[in-house]
């Protein structure tokens, strides 16, 4: 297969489908092309399985497990849907003002905070128990439409069989009604180049062997460890080293009358300890499957816990880690946490013990899961592998994801990543 168009967009996640919606809008011709098929099923164990990178079981050459979705729409669809601004210095200071284009994103996603009646009785609970120990504890942003969401049995991280959950599959959906030509199970292996601009990828599709896109611009946007991988096959080697996976824990406790198993996640929380300390702490549980693997990885003796699921009652750390690993061009990497981002997780760990126990869950009911990294990033840093206008040394060569972040945000990443997708759009093709 041959193709060709004025923009190409390598991956459908928060930047690579905010760009092209952008684009789109505005008459460009637009390619989007996606490792991953559109997995159906959102909302149950099975997606996850299929849309997930391994499965599930994905991990550093150091046995740490990182999540990562491939499919279409990326790991938007897995998120828990919260909407945490980044803070400003992190871009200022390579020349990036994001604050009109996350006002644009916010509107956009139509972010909120949810009802009392979804966040659920055991989320206020734990909020009031942060508050009346002396934290600022509040509810968080969401990109969640209250009137879709079912209270009392959510599967946000399983994707949303409602709809209520933006995904950047609704921004791929308005890009193809605008042109845009959306093509699934294409692996991009790495970027054509000619006088030091890029004129193209060269891909690969099951059962069809090579395949070629022509382009006068491409972006890549295949994720913290997608694009550096797609760089460094095409020369650029200096991509991939040094990254963030905000890793965290979840500490688990069962409570004896409320079922805080089946409460939305990442409803309310604190940001106190985040400039502090590095970190922040809200309420998660795994879902029930996923809740009894982390178990038996953790604390396989207690495995008959795992019926009493819907009472758990759990505390999310995730913090900064610092900027270490390797991404190889093989798509292995290499990621281990230092004694400071076990610190960090210790703290927090000790935190929601102390908040597990005033909520009312038994001491002896408290274990913690094994650390695991979320969408990582920072491999194409800001000011070392791509400029303030996201671009490559490469000539029209630009990479729109979360490896551009340049340090850890220990945060949700979903709305600065489309902040930065509204924001490259601007620079490319500027509404007159």
């Amino acid at each position: 297969m041959r193709k060709s168009a004025e923009y190409l967009v390598v991956g459908s996640g928060a930047g690579g489908g905010t760009v092209a919606r952008e684009l789109a809008l505005r008459g460009a011709e637009v390619i989007v092309l996606e490792r991953g098929r559109k997995v159906p099923w959102a909302g149950n164990h099975l997606f996850a399985v299929y849309a997930l990178d391994g499965h599930g079981f994905l991990k550093s050459e150091e046995g740490m497990g990182v999540a990562r979705a491939i499919t279409t729409g990326g790991s938007t669809v897995l998120t828990c849907g919260t909407a945490a601004r980044p803070p400003a210095q992190m871009f200022e200071k390579n020349g990036i003002e994001l604050e009109k284009y996350l006002d644009e994103a916010e509107k956009d996603l139509k972010v909120c905070q949810l009802p009392d009646e979804i966040i659920g009785e055991a989320n206020l609970k734990l909020m009031e128990v942060g508050n009346r120990l002396g934290m600022k504890w509040k509810k968080l942003d969401k990109f969640i439409d209250p009137e879709k969401c079912k209270p009392h049995f959510c599967n946000c991280m399983l994707g949303c069989s409602k709809g209520a959950k933006w995904t950047s599959r609704n921004f791929l959906d308005e890009a193809a009604r605008h042109g845009a030509e959306i093509i699934d199970r294409v692996k991009v292996e790495q970027v054509m180049i000619e006088n030091n601009a890029v004129s193209g990828v060269r891909a690969w599709r099951r059962g069809e062997g090579e395949m070629v896109f022509e382009a006068e611009k491409v972006i890549l946007s295949a994720g913290g460890i997608g694009t550096p991988v797609i760089l460094k096959n095409s020369g650029l080697t200096e991509a991939g080293y040094g990254f963030f996976c905000d890793p965290l824990v979840f500490t688990i406790g069962f409570h004896p009358k409320l079922r805080p198993g089946f409460e939305p996640p990442m409803t309310v929380g604190t940001f106190d300890f985040w400039e502090s300390e590095g970190f922040l702490l809200s309420p998660v549980v795994d879902p029930w499957i996923s809740f009894g693997i982390e178990m038996l990885r953790a604390k396989p003796s207690r495995i008959y816990d795992w019926a009493r699921f819907p009472h758990a009652m759990g505390i999310m750390t995730k913090s900064k880690d610092t900027l270490e690993g390797t991404i190889f061009a093989n798509e292995r990497f290499s990621k281990n946490l230092t004694l400071e981002d076990k610190r960090k997780l210790d703290k927090g760990i000790a935190i929601s013990r102390r908040m597990l126990i005033e909520a009312g869950c038994h001491p002896d009911s408290i274990w913690v899961t094994k650390p695991r990294g979320a969408h990582p990033g920072g491999t194409c840093r800001i000011g070392d592998i791509v400029n303030s206008d996201l671009e490559t040394e490469i000539k029209n060569l630009y990479v729109c994801d979360a490896s551009v972040i340049p340090d850890s945000l220990a945060a949700p990443v979903v709305i600065t990543l489309v902040a930065l997708g509204k924001r490259l759009a601007d620079k490319l093709e500027p509404v007159s």
